[in-house]
């Protein structure tokens, strides 16, 4: 009867602790299903609200009159050519650019994109600092200014031609968004 007896509790005291073995690994499971739910969501909310913002600014773009401004002033660096009210067209444009380079820094950081297009839009975020200064575009996000900081500060990094041309054609002339001071202006 004593073997029976300690055949019963052996069988019990196995079956408790392969019960908790297989709680436990079901815990494991729900947690990192949980932190990938969690991660994708918080993606795809930011993804949205970024191509909301994106939408309503480059709604400006879609004129031919707008590319030829972008053109004349962006890829030609005829700056004095643009007026202050294109000069407000171009500040929606390039806050736009900003909020989406950003994402594409904040989707890197989650890992949920890869490092070409992240060097691309870091490189692109230095390139367009110079200008995003003097329009006083906010800064998103103190960490994207810190990684864009950190690239400009790289031994292999160039200034691009547009940053080099902007910041001599800017030195001295005052901004036309100088009355929209926000205390999240790109530094």
């Amino acid at each position: 009867m004593f073997g029976f007896i300690m055949k019963t509790n052996t069988f019990i005291t196995l079956s408790t602790a392969t019960a908790n073995v297989g709680v436990l690994v079901g815990l494991v499971f729900l947690i990192f299903e949980i932190k990938q739910n969690s991660a994708i969501a918080l993606s795809e909310i930011r993804q949205e609200r970024t191509l909301s913002i994106i939408n309503e600014y480059t709604a400006y773009a879609r004129d031919e009159q707008f590319n030829s401004l972008l053109h004349r002033a962006i890829d030609n660096a005829d700056f004095d050519s643009v007026s202050n009210n294109e000069w407000g067209q171009i500040r929606h444009y390039e806050l736009a650019r900003g909020f989406r380079l950003e994402d594409v820094f904040f989707q890197y950081q989650e890992g949920l994109i890869d490092e070409s297009a992240y060097r691309f839009s870091i490189a692109m975020a230095a390139s367009r600092t110079p200008l995003w200064k003097w329009l006083r575009i906010p800064d998103p996000n103190p960490k994207f200014r810190a990684a864009i900081k950190s690239y400009m500060e790289d031994s292999d990094y160039k200034e691009s031609n547009f940053a080099i041309f902007f910041k001599k054609w800017s030195e001295g002339k005052i901004s036309p968004s100088k009355g929209l001071g926000s205390p999240f202006v790109f530094e």
